[in-house]
C-alpha cells in the first residue's frame, strides 16, 4: 500500500495527504475501495477517528464515497472533483508526487481564462488600470529573474481580474495560480522563460489601457501559450529539478 505511519502533528492532516496522493497518482483507481479504517489505523499507526476525518475531507472533495456496509469507493476525480482539488494539491505539494501533470494542465488551463479576463478587462476597465499594469510591466522587467517575481505576476494578474469584473474567472484563476506557485521549483524558472518571451506582460497592458479587447486577447495568448515541447511532463520534470 507503500503507505507509512504518521509522526508528528495535524494527523488528519497527514493521513488526508498521504490518501490524496495515493489516489491522484492512481495507486487508488476509481472503483477501488480503500482498506477498512481499523486497517488504515493500524497501518499509519494513528486512532480510526483520524482516518474517519481524513475520509471525511475526500468525501467532500468528491474523490470518495462512503457507502453503507460497503466501504470506501475511490471515484473518478477527473469526473467529481472541482477546481479547489488543485488549491488542496497547491497546499499539499511536497506529499503528492503526480502535482507535475496537474501543473502541465492549469497551464493550458490559465490560457484560455487568462484570454477572456484580459478581453473583458480592455472592455470595461479604464486607462488608469492599464497604466497600473504598465508599472508593473515594468517592474516585473527590472527583476527579470528569481522568486521575486511570483507576487509581481500575482499582482500583475489580481488588477487585471478586478478590472475584468468577472467572480466565476476570479475564483478559477485563484485555484490556477495557486497550482502553478506552489511549486517554486517548478514555477519560477518557467516564469522567467515566459516573461521574457512575452515583454514582461507589458503588450497585455498596453492594449488593456487602449481599450482593445482584441489586442488584449491576442498579447495574451502570445504570452501565455508556451511552445508545444514547454507543455509535456518531461519537460516539467526537468524544469522542477
Amino acid at each position: 500500500m507503500n503507505l507509512h505511519a504518521v509522526q508528528k502533528r495535524s494527523l488528519p492532516d497527514k493521513v488526508f495527504e498521504q490518501l490524496l496522493a495515493q489516489i491522484v497518482s492512481g495507486r487508488y483507481e476509481p472503483g477501488a475501495t480503500i482498506p477498512p479504517e481499523r486497517e488504515l489505523s493500524e497501518v499509519l499507526g494513528v486512532n480510526r477517528h483520524v482516518v474517519r476525518e481524513a475520509l471525511k475531507r475526500l468525501q467532500q472533495m468528491g474523490l470518495v464515497r462512503v457507502v453503507q456496509g460497503g466501504g470506501t469507493k475511490v471515484l473518478d476525480f477527473r469526473r467529481t472533483a472541482g477546481l479547489d482539488l488543485l488549491a488542496v494539491l497547491a497546499d499539499h505539494a511536497e506529499a503528492v508526487e503526480q502535482l507535475l501533470p496537474l501543473l502541465v494542465a492549469a497551464l493550458e488551463t490559465r490560457t484560455g481564462i487568462g484570454v477572456e479576463v484580459s478581453r473583458l478587462c480592455a472592455e470595461r476597465s479604464g486607462r488608469e488600470v492599464g497604466e497600473e499594469l504598465l508599472a508593473i510591466g515594468e517592474e516585473l522587467a527590472a527583476v527579470a529573474h528569481g522568486p521575486e517575481l511570483l507576487p509581481l505576476d500575482e499582482r500583475f494578474w489580481r488588477v487585471v481580474l478586478d478590472g475584468a469584473g468577472n467572480l466565476a474567472y476570479q475564483l478559477a484563476f485563484n485555484s490556477l495560480l495557486r497550482a502553478v506557485h506552489a511549486r517554486v521549483d517548478f514555477s519560477v524558472p518557467w516564469l522567467e522563460q515566459e516573461l521574457a518571451r512575452g515583454d514582461y506582460r507589458r503588450p497585455i497592458a498596453a492594449a488593456i489601457a487602449s481599450s482593445d479587447p482584441e489586442a488584449a486577447a491576442r498579447a495574451t495568448r502570445e504570452a501565455l501559450s508556451a511552445p508545444p515541447d514547454s507543455l509535456s511532463l518531461d519537460h516539467a520534470r526537468r524544469t522542477s529539478r
